[in-house]
């Protein structure tokens, strides 16, 4: 991960960036000496590693990007841009909320990531806001951290710090909470009030989890997600004592599968509910089983299975745990 930014504007055009010398462009972009002195002067040697590069919100901070861009292109073959809208210091709120997306983002990536593979943050120019907020990411998330300090010739390496952030207590008694900002539900104020305010902002008028809010909460919500079926976090979804005996003594992956399952539901059904999941396949069944009129994807992989449901009103009730049709 790079980001990019107008320290070092480049005045060259796409082309000359192109045929310019690894030495020029050291001395030329702060991003692209720090790259170089990573894979220690040979670029050609890893074309499988993927790039993410980090454009501040502004002009020079995506040209810069470009620029960059067109020059690894000579050497991998996935280079990947992403931008983030607000990621600048002109207004306060809006950069909060930018940080708080660009905490998702690593997230997903992290998640993301195959065994083999590791998250490296390369910290080589950038705005210091942006920097020192990635710089303590970067201890939950990065395999290691990098970075050369002005011209110098030597990269400086952080290793991953063997810590674990453990949350406040009493903010286990707030978990409905965590989850219904995480998926941009509204709430109301007295909600989240004993939840400390670096956790959370009220940004353009609702609240949502801000950057520390995430790592916070994605710290504990695995834990939380993988130990027990959760109650769900809207009155229009309601489980029948059948489901819940369906769901009885699963493995912790299933749990967590599909617990992050109901959250999805949730949010659709609080939705304008005129769109499906694609995610979840919600569908209606051919031919009612019982009460059952619908069904949804709990999870794809080893053997599938399948929730079936009903609606009562405007909530969907979901009845059992059990095999897709065939």
């Amino acid at each position: 991960m790079l980001p990019s930014s107008s320290r070092y504007p480049a005045r060259s055009s796409q082309l000359r960036v192109g045929t310019l010398s690894m030495e020029e462009l050291q001395l030329r972009s702060a991003e692209l000496n720090g790259i170089v002195l990573y894979y220690a002067n040979v670029l050609s040697n890893n074309p499988s590693d993927i790039h993410y590069l980090l454009p501040s919100d502004t002009y020079i901070g995506r040209k810069s990007c470009q620029l960059i861009e067109t020059y690894l292109r000579k050497y991998f073959t996935d280079v990947r841009i992403m931008e983030i809208k607000d990621l600048q210091t002109s207004d306060c709120d809006s950069f909060q909320y930018a940080l708080s997306e660009l905490a998702g983002q690593i997230m997903l990536l992290k998640e993301s990531l195959l065994p083999s593979q590791r998250l490296i943050f390369n910290l080589t120019g950038g705005f210091k806001s942006i920097l020192g907020f990635l710089q303590s990411l970067g201890m939950f998330y990065a395999d290691e951290t990098v970075y050369v300090f002005e011209f110098s010739k030597y990269l400086l390496r952080i290793p991953a710090l063997p810590i674990k952030l453990e949350p406040y207590e009493h903010l286990w008694n707030h978990v409905s909470v965590f989850r219904r900002l995480d998926n941009a539900l509204p709430l109301e104020s007295c909600s989240y009030a004993e939840i400390p305010s670096s956790l959370v902002l009220k940004l353009f008028g609702e609240p949502t989890l801000s950057a520390y809010g995430k790592v916070v909460w994605d710290s504990f919500r695995k834990q939380i997600y993988s130990r027990e079926m959760l109650q769900p976090i809207s009155s229009k979804l309601a489980y029948t004592p059948q489901f819940i005996s369906s769901v009885r003594d699963l493995a912790s992956d299933r749990y967590y599968l599909l617990n992050c399952r109901i959250d999805a539901l949730c949010v659709y059904l609080e939705g304008s509910g005129r769109k499906s999941l694609k995610s979840l396949d919600l569908k209606k069944l051919k031919i009612p089983q019982g009460k059952s009129t619908h069904e949804f994807d709990a999870w794809a992989d080893q053997s599938a299975k399948r929730v079936f449901c009903h609606y009562e009103n405007q909530t969907l009730v979901l009845d059992r745990l059990a095999d897709a049709l065939h």
